[in-house]
């Protein structure tokens, strides 16, 4: 392009049109992170780790209060993906005691 004025403009628009093709890109992603599919199927998005989690009590999370239950399982927890799943060599969490699981993940 000949015109110092057109050249200019011509590319600000292609940077202009590369960024938004970025988070478009970047966006795909992060669909496809969460339902496993980057068109749209908002039906697998229950199935996905990086789901929205139901909020759990806090008032547990240092120990106080009642102990964990016998359903707490930490294989469920938040950050145990594939391909190595939950990962525990020393067996810290084999009592599955809640409380103390929260506790050593804050520490």
């Amino acid at each position: 392009v000949e015109d110092p004025e057109a050249r200019k403009s011509k590319l600000a628009a292609e940077l202009a049109n590369g960024r938004l093709a970025m988070m478009a890109i970047i966006g795909m992603f992060f669909q496809d992170g969460l339902t496993g599919s980057a068109w749209g199927d908002w039906s697998l998005y229950t199935s996905s780790p990086l789901r929205a989690r139901e909020p759990k009590v806090a008032r547990n999370f240092f120990g106080g209060g009642s102990t964990s239950s016998a359903s707490f399982d930490p294989a469920t927890e938040l950050g145990v993906q594939d391909p190595v799943g939950f990962w525990d060599p020393l067996g810290l969490s084999a009592d599955k005691d809640e409380a103390t699981f929260k506790r050593r993940r804050a520490v």
